[in-house]
């Protein structure tokens, strides 16, 4: 018996595939730069199938988000074997995971936009070429922690239009200090900021809404896809929840670039159970 998880910063899909029957949960996110070895043993524990033990699952396939390094692999690692402590231990990341339920055993480029953002060239095996990403302080282009950190700039620097101001009070009822204690001082600040991603997508229709959202899409093309060599005939998928909420925002400034999306995918899981039992 086998077990899958794909994790990103909020929330991490888990399926157990048993024979033919395949059953799936979720937890929270498991993110190596926010770790609470407890908190995640609890949250798997807490949230296992009914039916099923821990002690039957003998593989474990985990990707996540900063999974990309020896050192940060095995900061995710011991939590999960203290879980599955019968179970040979697997740890990738969310790029490969992503790049393996999209293209299984052929080549593309594939972007992540989720809470996070990433991209990737996939051979058909691995990842051999990615532009670092530097989290939701220096970088996420495109992700829903930077749109959520772009509109709190312009709201905190009184950048947005009266109109937009007021929706955005009226809509979260927060003071600038519970906006700074949530970004500097809560643990999750990423979590936070990409919460606020369904506001701009529900107030697209604003020009300056609308004017926020291309520009991070914009800056994710020229900084994460366009430096790829012969992108333009490269196949390319967008995956994640913030691609697919914003498919039409992205489809605009891929043309403009003279670049053509393949597909979008908001949840990998299925096709990455697929993909391992290929």
């Amino acid at each position: 018996m086998i077990i899958i998880a794909d994790s990103g910063s909020t929330k991490t899909d888990w399926i157990i595939i048993d024979g033919r029957n395949q059953v799936n949960f979720e937890t929270k996110g498991i993110n190596p730069f926010f770790l609470d070895e407890q908190f995640v043993i609890e949250e798997i524990k807490s949230n296992f199938p009914k039916g099923y033990s821990l002690n039957q699952i003998e593989e474990v396939y985990f990707y996540g988000p900063g999974c990309s390094t020896e050192e940060r692999c095995n900061i995710v690692n011991h939590p999960i074997k203290a879980v599955f402590n019968n179970a040979k231990i697997s740890i990738e990341s969310d790029l490969l995971a992503a790049a393996r339920a999209v293209f299984q055993k052929k080549r593309g480029i594939v972007c992540i936009l989720g809470t996070g953002s990433n991209s990737g060239l996939y051979n058909g095996s691995v990842i051999v070429d990615n532009i670092r990403s530097t989290g939701y302080i220096l970088g996420d282009e495109g992700s829903g922690a930077n749109l959520g950190l772009t509109l709190i700039k312009q709201f905190l620097n009184q950048q947005l239009s009266k109109n937009v101001e007021d929706l955005f009070i009226s809509n979260f009822n927060l003071t600038v200090d519970q906006i700074i204690d949530k970004i500097y001082r809560q643990d999750y600040p990423n979590r936070f900021l990409a919460s606020l991603a369904p506001f701009l997508k529900q107030n697209i229709h604003i020009p300056e809404i609308n004017r926020i959202v291309e520009k991070s899409f914009l800056e994710f093309f020229d900084w994460h896809v366009l430096p790829y060599q012969n992108v333009k005939n490269e196949s390319i998928v967008f995956v994640g929840s913030i691609s697919v909420e914003f498919k039409d925002q992205i489809e605009f400034i891929a043309k403009s670039k003279g670049l053509r999306i393949l597909k979008y995918l908001k949840n990998p899981i299925q096709e990455l159970a697929y993909y391992h039992q290929m």
